[in-house]
């Protein structure tokens, strides 16, 4: 159940959004609903059904986020470390996901999940806020306090995430295959360094969510692309459930952070890149077979 830190602007935004019959549902992160009637001039758009169930899942997932996010206030809010960096893992999982269509919401994506690097001054930079700041705080200084101001800023820029779900208009097929096989490119040769999460060692979960969000995008795709090519459908299904399972014993059961990334060796790296490198490449070949390739 959302608390009551979620601010009265917010709740204006989502009562808006159940009149316009988009809203997420309130399901677990699991459950595939039918997606939310869309615009007319949205509906009549290729693909525009599988585009809006794709969406759907991931507005589960951002309110999935949000009561993530209102943990991470309440634990710094009790000075509570531990909770806090248990929170800050729970809300990094969903918005890997949501992050594959990032390219819809560039300036929100930027205040959300920037790294120091981005900017001028770095770490200490005052424009420097989101998930990374608070990383910083939680896992290399291990202080609650200064986190503080900067997960109310973060509880305000997801809320206003949803928002950003809700409008079928910024999402359309070929966004979401460029988005999808961009993410795929970006695994293989930037999330493997470990720089994604540096300070709590996480890359592996942001790996593993990231994969996870490609799939919840491309399966309801998966149908047209059987009709295409069914030996296709069936390598790109094949490809993602070996890139899951190739790290699925990093994860404890029942735990959403998986082992340190600094201990991964050069060999699985190798093999992780390798997977998604072959994701990559078949999901192309469906983009071509859906003639999602501009001219």
């Amino acid at each position: 159940m959302r608390t009551h830190l979620r601010t009265p602007h917010a709740l204006l935004r989502c009562s808006a959004a159940l009149l316009l019959g988009i809203s997420a549902s309130c399901a677990s992160s699991k459950t595939q609903e039918a997606a939310p009637a869309a615009p007319a001039s949205v509906s009549t758009t290729p693909f525009a059904g599988e585009v809006g169930m794709g969406i759907s899942y991931l507005q589960t997932r951002a309110s999935d986020l949000v009561n993530a996010v209102e943990s991470l206030v309440v634990s710094l809010e009790n000075r509570d470390l531990a909770g806090a960096k248990r929170a800050y893992f729970e809300a990094r999982a969903p918005y890997e996901e949501i992050e594959i269509v990032a390219r819809a919401f560039p300036e929100l994506h930027r205040n959300i999940d920037a790294r120091a690097h981005e900017f001028p001054s770095g770490e200490l930079d005052g424009d420097f806020r989101g998930f990374h700041r608070i990383e910083i705080f939680l896992f290399s200084r291990e202080k609650v306090t200064p986190a503080m101001p900067y997960a109310k800023e973060l509880l305000e820029d997801v809320e206003e995430l949803e928002a950003v779900l809700a409008d079928r208009r910024l999402y359309d097929a070929k966004m979401e295959f460029e988005a999808m096989i961009d993410r795929c490119s970006e695994v293989a040769s930037k999330t493997i360094t470990s720089e994604e999460e540096m300070w709590s060692d996480q890359s592996l979960m942001v790996i593993r969510h990231s994969w996870i969000g490609i799939h919840s995008l491309y399966r309801h795709f998966a149908s047209d692309v059987r009709d295409k090519d069914v030996k296709l459908a069936e390598r790109i299904d094949r490809a993602y459930r070996q890139a899951i399972e190739l790290i699925r014993s990093d994860f404890p059961i029942g735990q959403i952070e998986g082992a340190p990334f600094s201990i991964i060796d050069r060999r699985k790296r190798r093999e992780i890149a390798d997977a998604s490198l072959k994701l990559r490449a078949l999901l192309i070949q469906a983009q071509q077979e859906l003639d999602l390739i501009d001219a």
